[in-house]
């Protein structure tokens, strides 16, 4: 289980509600994580080397498991990127439930795009990129 709460705000699957806050279940099938450093060296003429780290991200790339095209799930998938495309914030939340969170994390969306896979010829499957922020 894998639960993404989110405002609501675009292209909205059927039954949800504008500007609702709403938590859905993609069901990963994959989200290695990634731990990058921003940072900035420099090195002086005797050779010493000085950073400064700005900040460190730890991104998910996300794989939600097979779907039918055309289903209320990939309803959900559209709904929540077009809802989260614009740097809006949202928790992601690895191994809990709805009904009992283990670790939410305030998450934004890093992908330009969700890139939907075909899957033989009967499935997609998406994937993106996120980040915790």
């Amino acid at each position: 289980m894998s639960i993404f709460t989110y405002n609501s705000t675009r292209e909205l699957a059927p039954g949800s509600v504008q500007d609702g806050n709403t938590s859905r279940d993609f069901r990963l099938v994959s989200f290695p994580i990634s731990i990058a450093s921003k940072r900035k060296q420099n090195t002086s003429l005797g050779g010493q080397v000085e950073s400064l780290l700005f900040r460190q991200e730890k991104q998910y790339r996300c794989q939600v498991e097979k779907i039918d095209p055309n289903s209320l799930q990939e309803a959900y998938i559209i709904e929540f990127f077009a809802s989260v495309q614009n740097g809006e914030p949202f928790t992601f939340d690895r191994f809990g439930t709805v009904a009992f969170p283990d670790n939410p994390v305030s998450c934004i969306m890093v992908s330009n795009r969700v890139t939907g896979a075909e899957v033989g010829k009967k499935y997609l499957q998406y994937g993106f990129v996120i980040r915790e922020g």
